[in-house]
């Protein structure tokens, strides 16, 4: 086990990590997940680790202590999770493909509503060489 749920954003209505998606670039491993209850409160984590490191030890991970992404109301995302990576056709960049609602206010458990949509953007980066997941949901 990697991580469990620590932070306040892992446990707002469930202590969740999961939907783990495997990134790899300039020797660091990168691994996203998603924390929390499936309604707006959905959002992303991030490990990381050199490729070098014993990856089955959990001490060789370093986790954000907050959330990469989460809902957005300006842009209408509500609750974005469950992601995973692909590559462009042209294998020049890497591709995140993701989850959200485009609404806020669910009746019922969210869990059951079937309206989470799927979007693709470019992943961007940031200049210390993570991924970018707020800068690549904006620019479309």
């Amino acid at each position: 086990m990697l991580t469990t749920p620590e932070y306040d954003w892992e446990i707002i209505g469930f202590k969740v990590n999961e939907g783990a998606a495997v990134l790899k670039r300039n020797g660091r491993i990168f691994i996203s997940f998603s924390a929390s209850a499936t309604d707006f409160n959905y959002c992303m984590g991030l490990l990381e680790a050199d490729e070098d490191a014993d990856l089955l030890d959990p001490k060789s991970w370093n986790k954000s202590d907050a959330p990469v992404l989460g809902t957005d109301e300006e842009l209408g995302l509500y609750g974005p999770g469950h992601n995973s990576f692909t590559r462009s056709e042209d294998d020049a960049e890497a591709v995140l493909v993701f989850h959200a609602r485009t609404y806020k206010e669910i009746v019922g458990d969210p869990l059951y509503d079937p309206n989470r949509h799927t979007f693709v953007r470019t992943l961007m980066w940031n200049p210390d060489g993570t991924p970018d997941f707020r800068r690549s949901v904006r620019e479309v």
